[in-house]
């Protein structure tokens, strides 16, 4: 059964060598003094020094390869024996009520995920309490092709500032996302669409607040349903190339206090039929003509008044009267 092992050459982000490899001439062979050696495990306890006369090492060896290494330099080695088919062969066991360090200098450390009875996983850390993990004026780094966090009831996020950045998409799904902010600002270079049979609803508390839609391109809407715009106070609309209103259907424009249509360039009305109906109607013009096929004019009375000359030529002019009156 064979096991992976680390590699023998690791990445920079883990592991700079600054110094190259010592080398020694062992002809003269390093030199053992044995304090204990026992003849039921086979166990040892020996010095070594190397013919430099510098490099040494106190070590213990015990059963299945195991062994402690306190070398000169003041370096501690704990080493195991090789994982074989037995169960937790190879393993550092370490049961303690509670455990401080303190590291004045840099610490590297490296997990290997072995065999695929592991599942893939190199590091596994259990925690029967709160974990709490803090970096002091400097910066956390986590790399991972893949990172997923899992949070049972919440998932806080709290910081002076928070950036999320992808080069791919970013997706959110909830039952609900609730967002409370001073600003708000979506700089959009491509399209924005929304998808949904939701509800929409923008509500504005302040007596102040303002909407602005400004747009150097085409704004379109399309209503399946009803479309309706109110305003309790003045409403504008300004098209500067021209405005066209179209219905299938029946348009209404009404004005209940009064209506005012004003078209200082000029006014047409095109109709099948027109019909004008008013309690009073006031018709002043600098010039009117009027061209008909047929004109009735059916009132109570008619008055005709004309400051300078009053002309009427047809084919046959008649009057009809009970009395007619000329002056």
């Amino acid at each position: 059964m064979s096991h992976p092992v680390g590699a023998k050459t690791y990445p920079n982000s883990i592991f700079k060598q600054t110094t190259p490899d010592e080398e020694q001439a062992l002809s003269d062979q390093p030199r053992f003094q044995t304090w204990y050696k026992g003849w039921l495990t086979r166990s040892e306890i020996y010095e070594r020094r190397l013919p430099d006369g510098l490099t040494s090492a106190l070590r213990i060896d015990g059963p299945g390869d195991s062994a402690l290494s306190l070398d000169n330099k003041g370096n501690i080695r704990i080493l195991t024996g090789k994982k074989t088919e037995v169960a937790g062969s190879g393993v550092l066991g370490i049961k303690t009520w509670g455990q401080q360090q303190l590291h004045n200098e840099r610490s590297n450390l490296q997990y290997c995920a072995g065999g695929t009875e592991n599942e893939g996983q190199a590091l596994n850390v259990l925690c029967y309490g709160d974990y709490v993990e803090e970096t002091i004026g400097s910066t956390r780094y986590i790399k991972a092709s893949k990172i997923e966090i899992t949070a049972t009831e919440e998932l806080v996020l709290n910081g002076q500032t928070i950036k999320l950045q992808a080069q791919g998409d970013i997706e959110m799904g909830a039952a609900a996302i609730n967002t409370a902010q001073v600003n708000k600002k979506d700089i959009v270079l491509g399209q924005n669409m929304k998808f949904g049979a939701g509800e929409d609803t923008d509500l504005q508390f302040d007596p102040r607040a303002s909407r602005n839609v400004v747009s150097p391109g085409n704004i379109h809407h399309t209503i399946l349903g009803d479309y309706k715009v109110k305003s309790l106070r003045n409403m504008s609309v300004n098209a500067v190339a021209g405005l066209f209103i179209s219905t299938p259907a029946t348009a209404t424009v009404q004005g209940l206090a009064g209506m005012i249509v004003n078209g200082p360039g000029g006014m047409n009305i095109k109709a099948a039929k027109t019909s004008i109906e008013t309690a009073d109607l006031d018709f002043t013009a600098a010039k009117t003509d009027i061209t008909t096929a047929d004109l009735n004019v059916d009132a109570a009375k008619v008055d005709i008044l004309g400051s300078a000359d009053v002309s009427i030529t047809g084919a046959n002019v008649r009057i009809s009267g009970a009395l007619i009156y000329l002056n």
